[in-house]
């Protein structure tokens, strides 16, 4: 995704999470609810890369292009400012490529992406992992994921 007007598909909100401390207990709605699928999130990502004359493809094409500059950056505190973009950028991957994928929040403020039914995404914990130890890497994590999302079929 390279623009905001790419895509006729509105930004929706995350799912509220349960709250750390205190829990809101309130009646089921009548009908369920679409599960989102685009959240957005990572405007600062796109903007540092159009900062760098590049463009920012929602494909495994820009998960790689995310990695280059993930293992190039020698300045740790730049990239640590972008981590929840890059994850946010993951997860909206995640939800267009993997067929049933949407967005969840268990914990407040913690964004996962459920892809099969037993299994979700902590994208931001996927982002910060890659920022701290280097590996796996984003494509790796995604090739990961669809090897799970094949054997759950």
């Amino acid at each position: 995704m390279t623009d905001r007007g790419d895509s006729d598909e509105p930004l929706q909100r995350l799912p509220a999470g349960l709250p750390r401390r205190y829990a809101e207990y309130k009646p089921a709605p009548a009908a369920p609810a679409i599960p989102p699928t685009n959240v957005g999130g990572y405007d600062e990502l796109l903007a540092h890369f159009r900062s760098l004359g590049k463009e920012l493809p929602r494909s495994k094409e820009g998960l790689a292009a995310v990695d280059r500059l993930m293992d190039g950056r020698t300045d740790r505190a730049t990239l640590a400012k972008l981590v929840r973009a890059i994850g946010m950028f993951y997860g909206d991957l995640l939800t267009h490529t993997v067929p049933g994928a949407h967005w969840e929040v268990v914990v407040e403020g913690d964004p996962c992406v459920r892809v099969t039914r037993n299994t979700a995404v902590s994208v931001v914990s996927v982002a910060n992992r890659r920022l701290t130890t280097g590996i796996p890497t984003l494509q790796q994590n995604y090739a990961h994921v669809l090897d799970i999302v094949a054997a759950e079929e």
